[in-house]
């Protein structure tokens, strides 16, 4: 027979009795939800990812306590289940609830903050989180399913059905109301996520937005991606920190202009969208975007995969730079990252923290008054920048060009990484070039990079410029230049 699951498995997981506040467990932690913000701390990398998949900030979890076996139903069970695979949830001789996985996680800590401990001191360490739980209309009962299965009754332990007896299963389950779901139209790919794969994805995406701009979803999805990504620096910088209800993904495609409620499947975008590699697609099982008790307003959002690479501020910078490029003209772009949690991805120079930028004072109101005030270029070190510039003897590294004033000779030291987030550069001699005005801008904007053998190109079409001017007293960090790069949208 064809397999109707495709390669999809069943996790077959008892809830535990009242004894062992299974009920109790399952109200708590997959009905009801956790706050991620209260358990931020002890998620600790895995809340970059949680953070993408429940933008409401709740998340739906189970857990196993370990095993010593390495080849029982148990063992088995952790070991090989996925992401995407269906959990049919076990209680008092019947099924009475199914979910999907959305993400695994080893996570003691976690697990002890919201189920405490075993009185043996184990903890239910071996989670998922778990997409919208669905409650059976009926409870069924389990017998007949597993006695299929070679299983006894009760289920006594977690247990994995493999694609093929999944396949087999699922007349049984039809007949008695629990009808297979394919996997999500959209699902995590076979092969791995890396970097490479991951940036091809995003030029494919930008490209079809650039090409069919007269598609609503060319509008909506880089404003889309660009909210997922933020999100994920948000969670990783201020993780315990509420979202504003202002910067929620329907939120900002109202306030810039998309189509929140159109459906992504009639765009022509749909065949680039749907290739796999970047997206979940299932509203019934995922978040997506969406308000608590309201539909899908994105309709996509990045597998587990996709939100682990983006858990790294560089390819975060790079992926910011390749999507920018499909943002509509009329978007304010440095304005629109702020406000989506990537403030500082547009410039070299990054965001200054609060105590280095002038605010407003009382009074301040009605005609402008000259004050002092600190920019986003500051120097810390002046006499480091004064050694750079003192060295090229004010002459530009990249123009050669050296400006004449009244008082003598102008030049500006930039640093190649910036001071501000998210790029916390070090203020040193081997993180600036000694520029001028111009080159110090195009430098700061990413119109212009420095390659590894030292040339300077245009970020848009990689021309060379000219060669990078050296001077011995001088050194260039190349981890820093590559850093720039990055958000240059470079692949090195």
């Amino acid at each position: 027979m064809v397999n109707a699951t495709g390669t999809l498995q069943l996790v077959l997981q008892p809830r535990g009795s009242r004894k062992d506040k299974g009920e109790e467990n399952f109200k708590h932690s997959i009905v009801r939800g956790i706050r991620l913000r209260d358990i931020a701390a002890e998620l600790g990398p895995d809340l970059a990812a949680l953070t993408a998949l429940y933008p409401d900030g709740v998340g739906r979890f189970w857990g196993s306590t370990p095993t010593s076996q390495v080849n029982n139903y148990k063992a088995r069970a952790l070991r090989d289940r996925r992401v995407g695979d269906e959990v049919l949830f076990y209680a008092e001789k019947a099924f009475i609830a199914r979910a999907r996985i959305l993400h695994l996680m080893h996570n003691p800590a976690a697990a002890k903050w919201i189920w405490g401990a075993a009185e043996d001191g184990q903890t239910w360490e071996h989670m998922v989180a778990l997409g919208d739980i669905e409650r059976l209309k009926r409870p069924i009962p389990a017998a007949p399913i597993l006695h299929q299965l070679g299983l006894g009754v009760p289920l006594r332990s977690i247990t994995l059905v493999g694609p093929a007896e999944y396949g087999a299963l699922a007349p049984m389950l039809a007949e008695a109301g629990i009808l297979p779901r394919r996997p999500a139209s959209i699902t995590t790919p076979p092969r791995t996520l890396n970097g490479k794969r991951l940036f091809k994805a995003l030029e494919r995406l930008a490209d079809a937005c650039r090409r069919d701009d007269e598609d609503p979803a060319a509008r909506r999805l880089p404003l889309t991606v660009l909210w997922h990504i933020g999100q994920i620096a948000i969670a990783q910088g201020r993780p315990a920190e509420p979202p504003h209800p202002g910067s929620r993904l329907e939120s900002i495609l109202q306030q810039y202009g998309a189509e929140p409620s159109s459906d992504l499947r009639t765009s022509g975008l749909w065949e680039v969208v749907s290739r796999g590699e970047l997206w979940e697609v299932d509203p019934s099982a995922f978040h997506a975007g969406r308000a608590s008790g309201t539909r899908a307003v994105g309709e996509v959002s990045l597998t587990p995969a996709a939100t682990a690479l983006f858990g790294d501020s560089e390819t975060r910078g790079r992926a910011v730079a390749v999507l920018s490029t499909a943002l509509p003209d009329d978007i304010d772009r440095a304005k629109f990252l702020a406000e989506v949690g990537l403030a500082g991805y547009d410039s070299a120079a990054g965001v200054l923290d609060d105590e280095e930028t002038v605010r407003p004072e009382p009074g301040d109101q009605g005609p402008a008054r000259r004050r002092k005030v600190s920019i986003d270029r500051i120097i810390r070190s002046s006499a480091v920048a004064e050694k750079v510039k003192r060295l090229h003897r004010h002459r530009c590294q990249v123009c050669d060009i050296r400006l004449v004033t009244r008082r003598g000779f102008y030049s500006e030291a930039a640093h190649i990484r910036g001071l501000g987030r998210p790029h916390e550069g070090l203020d040193q001699i081997d993180n600036m070039l000694c520029l001028c005005p111009n080159h110090h801008v195009q430098f700061d904007g990413f119109a212009i990079f420095v390659d590894n053998d030292l040339v300077v190109r245009w970020t848009a079409d990689g021309k060379k410029i000219g060669k990078l001017r050296l001077h011995a007293e001088h050194p260039i960090g190349r981890e820093n230049l590559r850093h720039h790069r990055r958000f240059c949208g470079r692949a090195d």
